[in-house]
């Protein structure tokens, strides 16, 4: 009795870890996702020196939520997200339209991706 009862609070413990760590990266890439779209409003308008503080304050808080994403996500999914904000950043440098908005999309969909991946549905169980 007493290792069922163990049993059933370790499952308890996961299974509330586990909605509280999607809950959590959910928030964040919406955070980050609305973040983009602020970016791709002001590169649409043409206003860079605007996009590119923006970029500047998304790219921090990527900074700081990629140390927690770190112990919930596979490193290469982070890696992605990564890499797509460097383009981003360097797009925006260079005041390429055509490509900040190529690249936003790569951004959001990475972080839309990444969310869906660690939700917890059947195909990902198995």
């Amino acid at each position: 009795m007493k290792q069922f009862s163990i049993m059933i609070i370790c499952i308890i413990v996961l299974v509330t870890g586990g909605i509280f760590e999607i809950k959590y990266l959910e928030k964040s890439s919406i955070y980050l996702s609305t973040d983009m779209d602020y970016i791709k409003s002001a590169i649409n308008s043409d206003n860079f020196l605007l996009a590119k503080e923006q970029i500047d304050k998304s790219w921090q808080t990527w900074e700081s939520l990629k140390n927690t994403w770190n112990m919930f996500i596979i490193h290469e999914e982070i890696d992605d997200i990564d890499d797509a904000m460097i383009e981003l950043k360097e797009y925006i440098n260079y005041e390429n339209k055509e490509e900040c908005i190529v690249a936003i999309e790569k951004v959001k969909r990475n972080l839309e991706h990444t969310v869906k991946r660690q939700e917890l549905k059947i195909d990902n169980v198995l």
